[in-house]
């Protein structure tokens, strides 16, 4: 198994109705402190008992907006202000992300979700521009407790991204992360190479016609859909006009945090 991706932080506190998304996820590191004892009889190990004691999540996200700050770390935010108090409470509450695996060959997505956590701030470095460009990231610390049952982290492995995110979603009753699917894609009346399916993203079609009507339906409501032509924005429902040889029609879907790209090779003869 191997290891190699990391999104979707998101934290809702116990006190809220509804959870947020931080950011877009850089890193999340845990370090867990057990208590352990140990009891020596007859001149060896007789015994020895270690158990979760805390735990503690270096997390760094690309950003960290105004209401976020004031959602996971109590402060005031007003007149585009974010004032922190020496007083502010930050508040317990669900935090949840997850990994990207790859399990023979086969992409995977376990979830995290630690039911009680807690975030401090971390620290804020800024740096002056030199010959090159040195990112900065938004750091908090969170303190993992365990709950009143004793648990302290959840895990679930998961076939797709989208059922990852809706996971997590759920736990952190997070809103508007739902599928970004297609149902439906139509390219005029040209056939599509493979024939259509949601969980298909390539695609290939010919045609002789200068334009053909390009149309697209969401499994979600509320999903955006962005359709081009090469550079060019198509109007879902309208024409994308072709030049001979190869044209690349992309077809967008936002749903949320999640967002998925299907991609059709239009051949003009």
């Amino acid at each position: 198994m191997a290891e190699f991706g990391a999104k979707h932080p998101c934290f809702k506190p116990a006190s809220a109705a509804a959870g947020v998304v931080l950011g877009k996820l850089v890193a999340a590191n845990l370090t867990v402190n057990l208590a352990s004892g140990e009891l020596y009889a007859d001149d060896s190990l007789a015994e020895q008992l270690s158990e979760f004691s805390s735990g503690s999540i270096a997390m760094e996200t690309d950003n960290l907006a105004d209401t976020i700050a004031s959602t996971i770390y109590g402060a005031t935010v007003a007149n585009g202000v974010v004032t922190y108090n020496k007083n502010d409470t930050p508040p317990e509450g669900i935090l949840g992300y997850y990994k990207v695996l790859m399990i023979n060959g086969v992409k995977k997505y376990r979830a995290y979700v630690y039911p009680r956590a807690k975030a401090s701030v971390g620290n804020d470095n800024a740096q002056t521009r030199g010959n090159s460009i040195n990112f900065q990231t938004a750091q908090t610390s969170f303190t993992i407790f365990d709950d009143s049952a004793g648990n302290w982290r959840k895990t679930k492995e998961l076939d797709s991204e989208a059922a990852a995110i809706a996971w997590i979603d759920s736990e952190c009753s997070v809103a508007g992360s739902g599928s970004a699917n297609l149902s439906a894609l139509t390219v005029g009346t040209l056939p599509l190479t493979p024939s259509f399916s949601s969980n298909i993203t390539e695609y290939a079609a010919a045609t002789t016609s200068a334009s053909d009507k390009v149309t697209a339906a969401a499994e979600d409501a509320n999903a955006v859909i962005t359709i081009k032509n090469g550079s060019t924005t198509v109007t879902n429902g309208n024409a994308a006009t072709w030049t001979a040889g190869e044209n690349t029609l992309t077809v967008t879907v936002e749903a949320g945090a999640v967002t998925k790209v299907y991609t059709v090779i239009v051949t003009k003869s």
